[in-house]
């Protein structure tokens, strides 16, 4: 359900090419979303959401930054993990009462960054030297297929993954549950690696999909969300464009603080998309959203 796949197949696979790019991290994932989902169980929240995975994805991305940004020592990593999941549960309850569209990614946001803003596991990075011939090393490594790659890149920079194999997995996985889906996610970080790259960004954050993932979440959700139609077309790569924008603007101001913006891009651009219903012609909600073949 990160990616908007209500299909256990898919998740299954999803984990698989996790596993391919890191496998610490695909276990931290896994534990994340279990332990959300059995949290929102024990609580008595919503079982049809449970069973959907509605509880859990906030969770496995906990997983997900608590294995690249947490402690280092296992158990210490493993408990935050879990902290961390249980408490999405708490939060996507009062966030679904209080919110008249779906919560996206925002309890995730809120409970890593309560721990990453504290911890700056950036800001030992941005202090250490580069030297020139660090510099020229660099730039000669770049080649063509680093840009080609790195929308897939981006694609597995939706789970803190910097694998272009993983990306592909996560592609191919798209694709087993709804095709044109899996074209909204490729096309969404092209953009947002094509924006990137247009902004004048530094090289190695474009081939490192950090300028392609939140446009892929936005461009997902709109496919997810609207029926098909041009106008949703037209969205979807306005959303990517202004996710890539706006992390262009966030992405300093978090790394002054030691830490990364995370998916609020992408919650941020994908609210506002959301409240255009009704006020654009040919942008309607679905009103079972599922996949661009069956919204109607």
């Amino acid at each position: 359900q990160v990616i908007f796949l209500n299909s256990s197949k898919s998740g299954t696979a999803i984990l698989a090419s996790l596993a391919i790019g890191d496998p610490t991290l695909a276990v931290y994932a896994g534990l994340g979303a279990y332990t959300a989902t059995l949290t929102a169980q024990s609580i008595g929240l919503n079982e049809q959401s449970c069973r959907d995975g509605l509880f859990g994805y906030n969770g496995a991305l906990i997983g997900c930054a608590a294995s690249v940004f947490g402690p280092s020592f296992v158990p210490v990593g493993v408990a935050y993990t879990m902290l961390g999941a249980s408490a999405t549960s708490v939060l996507c309850a009062s966030l679904n009462k209080a919110l008249s569209q779906p919560q996206w990614t925002w309890s995730f946001n809120v409970v890593a960054l309560t721990s990453i803003l504290r911890m700056k596991p950036l800001e030992a990075v941005a202090e250490t030297p580069a030297t020139d011939v660090a510099a020229t090393s660099l730039s000669n490594s770049v080649g063509v297929m680093d840009f080609v790659a790195s929308p897939l890149v981006g694609i597995s920079q939706i789970f803190v993954v910097d694998s272009a194999l993983t990306g592909a997995g996560i592609i191919g996985s798209i694709g087993m549950y709804s095709p044109k889906l899996g074209v909204h996610a490729l096309g969404g970080s092209t953009l947002g690696c094509l924006v990137g790259l247009l902004f004048g960004a530094d090289t190695s954050d474009v081939i490192y999909g950090l300028w392609g993932y939140n446009s892929a979440l936005a461009s997902m959700a709109v496919g997810t969300f609207f029926v098909h139609s041009r106008e949703a077309i037209a969205l979807s790569a306005g959303s990517a464009a202004a996710s890539a924008a706006l992390f262009g603007a966030l992405q300093p101001l978090f790394g002054s603080l030691g830490a990364p913006c995370l998916t609020l891009p992408f919650c941020a651009v994908t609210s506002a998309c959301y409240l255009l219903d009704g006020q654009v012609p040919g942008l309607r909600l679905a009103k079972e959203p599922h996949s661009p073949e069956k919204n109607a």
